[in-house]
């Protein structure tokens, strides 16, 4: 883990896991934007702190999972830190069982519960809404960027650096994996068009670090996720089950699932097959007991 300078007070403590970011209040108090993966992560942010003279004063969570808020715990019990999080991310936060539980729809195995899918519990003080946001007499705004999970939020700093979360994959990453992990396709798209109509000039991504040109990081992103969008309209032009499509999809990517990466990418091809549902393009029917998605009307073959 390093400790970065992105511009002014705005800083970032850079991994190969996920990177956080930091803005300086005043002479001693800092402001997280996220906390990292686990207690282990949070320990060490804290020592590099620490060196600088520098006290954690809140957190901002971009978003509840895990790897952006499992440094919490540790962090408010040590510091007794304000956290601030959007309502829906709150619930995630204050309760992690739900992110498991809404990877597998019911209570989960526990394959899924551990610190990766499963932080421990904080308490979010601060609940945010779009828009300005006063944190210790300092102005931020808050920017809502739903898509990858129901109420993410990014931060700009008074530096006019725009903490993304995981709104925005890099390049290197897709070109490895060409996927986008969402909940929310619809929300997801206007996102993107959102940050392609802003003029933030730094971009910080924490898979990724900074951008001081986002535009083909969105354009990788949106053709990304059309394409996969494209990829499951072909897939489903004959009736598939959702196991199906996504054994048909993961083939064609030539990848090969753990257990975990399944569950993740089931939850994330479940949004791309209901975002299609709701679109009017998808018909789901029934066989064998089965529900099995198909492509609607001309296109396809459901009745």
């Amino acid at each position: 883990m390093k400790l970065r300078q992105l511009a002014g007070r705005t800083y970032a403590i850079e991994s190969d896991f996920a990177s956080l970011g930091i803005y300086r209040l005043d002479q001693q108090n800092c402001l997280l934007i996220d906390s990292g993966h686990s207690a282990a992560h949070a320990r060490e942010t804290l020592r590099i702190l620490e060196e600088q003279g520098w006290a954690v004063g809140a957190i901002f969570n971009t978003h509840g999972h895990a790897d952006h808020c499992g440094g919490n715990h540790w962090l408010q019990e040590k510091t007794g830190c304000d956290i601030y999080a959007s309502r829906i991310e709150a619930a995630f936060i204050e309760n992690p069982l739900l992110l498991p539980y809404s990877t597998y729809s019911a209570y989960p195995p526990k394959l899924l519960m551990g610190k990766f899918f499963m932080p421990q519990p904080s308490r979010v003080t601060r609940i945010v809404e779009p828009g300005p946001l006063l944190i210790n007499n300092t102005s931020f705004e808050a920017l809502p960027l739903t898509g990858h999970s129901l109420g993410q939020m990014g931060l700009i700093t008074p530096d006019g650096v725009l903490f993304a979360g995981d709104s925005l994959v890099s390049e290197q990453i897709l070109e490895a994996l060409p996927f986008v992990f969402l909940a929310d396709v619809a929300r997801q798209i206007i996102t993107l068009q959102r940050l392609k109509d802003s003029s933030y000039k730094h971009i910080y991504l924490s898979h990724g670090g900074l951008s001081q040109d986002a535009a083909p990081i969105i354009k990788a992103n949106y053709n990304t996720l059309t394409d996969t969008l494209a990829q499951i309209e072909d897939i489903i032009r004959r009736p598939h089950s959702l196991e199906g499509v996504i054994s048909r999809f993961t083939s064609r990517l030539g990848s090969v699932l753990n257990r975990n990466h399944y569950f993740r990418l089931s939850n994330a091809i479940s949004a791309i097959l209901a975002y299609m549902v709701n679109q009017g393009q998808v018909s789901i029917t029934m066989e064998n007991n089965i529900p099995h998605y198909c492509v609607s009307g001309k296109k396809g073959s459901c009745s």
